[in-house]
């Protein structure tokens, strides 16, 4: 196109040189030439304008033909110092500048992010709360692709990288009804950055525990166990507490009539035991567990085992949805009820043919449900680095001070 435009320049200011002296004389000496000079003459400024339009069209598309990945254009553009800090200190970094992922990220701006209270940013800038922020970070970005503003259908649903999914609504383009997309469109190497207004909610800053337990119908069962047992409040303290939910299958598999004699007020203290029995202290997510004991709040021990194809047992019980990130810590979902023996330093987990009714398993002395708590948290700080020990190291704490005293 460039050449042709250069082409038609040079033509054209030709035949203007010699259009006075030799025009006529070719009109009368030959008229084959003459007819094809005044077709060219009448034509080039229509093939002038093709080229030149043409050259304009190539430019613009090689100007809008992104040379960085999501990472690296937020960075470049210099208003999202926050969110990139963010994105390094929860180890997100390599996943987001990935070359053959195709991904829409819904990023926060400085302004965005200077919403967040200073209590929420020093707990999200804390290594030990590095599950959270991830899962924060991850529900701001979708796995359907590059997803376009103008793809965006009122009302949708859209699934993210956390597992959360959001609804995005439309004119204008937002996000849960609180976060509005303010510059859409900005395309990566990688996929597509649509800049909001309002950091989007996710269940790691704003669901406990106990929440996720009470909104998921597979876990009614355990809830009013809780319930029964005073403990919701337990499981909805600010942690960072991790939990083993029995769902009601695991509840209905244990023998005839011990979920209703566990649920009487008084067996109470047996339910509290077989409750903390499940609960650990500690941020614990799935790659950190190593085969070994594991002392719960209730003071029982229990035993991981991970085995050679990745799954997760604790003593019996095994895993089935793992990591389901709260604010106060993680839930992983199991196919068992554990029940501790009558023996202190040991657990078992109820087989639906084998076991018999716990209501003798509880142990004789009475039980202070804060004072559980807090004991059971302590012993936990000491147990092997298979659980919340090996956590400490997950993270460069430096960033923490240099990259973010910005926020705080």
């Amino acid at each position: 196109a460039r050449r042709l435009f250069h082409a038609t320049i040079v033509v054209g200011f030709a035949l203007a040189l010699s259009h006075n002296c030799s025009f006529q004389r070719l009109r009368r000496t030959n008229h084959l030439a003459y007819h094809i000079v005044s077709y060219l003459i009448m034509f080039m400024p229509k093939l002038t304008l093709a080229a030149f339009t043409a050259c304009a069209i190539r430019s613009s598309l090689a100007q809008d033909t992104p040379t960085m990945n999501i990472v690296d254009t937020a960075i470049a553009a210099g208003t999202f110092t926050g969110l990139t800090g963010l994105v390094t200190l929860a180890g997100l970094g390599g996943a987001l500048s990935d070359e053959n992922a195709s991904l829409t990220v819904f990023a926060p701006n400085d302004e965005a992010l200077a919403k967040l209270d200073n209590a929420t940013v020093a707990k999200l800038t804390d290594p030990l709360w590095l599950p959270q922020l991830q899962q924060l970070l991850l529900s701001h970005v979708l796995v359907i692709g590059a997803f376009t503003s103008d793809t965006v259908i009122d009302g949708m649903d859209a699934p993210t990288a956390s597992g959360e999914s959001f609804t995005v609504n439309t004119d204008p383009i937002r996000i849960n009804e609180d976060s509005v997309v303010i510059a859409a469109d900005i395309m990566a190497t990688n996929g597509v950055i649509h800049v909001i207004d309002n950091i989007i909610a996710s269940q790691a800053v704003s669901q406990t525990i106990a929440d996720l337990a009470v909104a998921d119908d597979n876990l009614s069962t355990l809830v009013a166990a809780l319930t029964a047992a005073d403990l919701v409040g337990a499981i909805s303290a600010d942690g960072p507490i991790t939990c083993l939910a029995p769902t009601n299958d695991a509840f209905a598999a244990l023998p005839e009539g011990t979920v209703d004699s566990l649920l009487l007020p008084e067996n109470v203290e047996t339910l509290k035991d077989i409750l903390l029995t499940h609960c650990i202290s500690g941020n614990i997510v799935s790659s950190m567990v190593t085969s070994g004991p594991i002392t719960t709040l209730s003071g029982n021990t229990i035993e991981a085992v991970v085995n050679d194809d990745g799954s997760i047992t604790f003593d019996g019980a095994t895993v089935i949805t793992a990591d389901v990130v709260a604010s106060n810590g993680i839930a992983h979902v199991i196919d068992k009820v554990i029940v501790p023996t009558s023996d202190e330093a040991a657990a078992t987990t109820v087989a639906p043919t084998t076991a018999a009714p716990t209501t003798e398993a509880a142990k004789d002395d009475t039980h202070d449900d804060g004072d559980d708590i807090d004991h059971s948290m302590d012993g936990v700080k000491d147990s092997p680095p298979s659980s919340a020990a090996m956590y400490g190291t997950a993270v460069a704490t430096a960033a923490v001070s240099a990259g973010f005293a910005m926020l705080i």
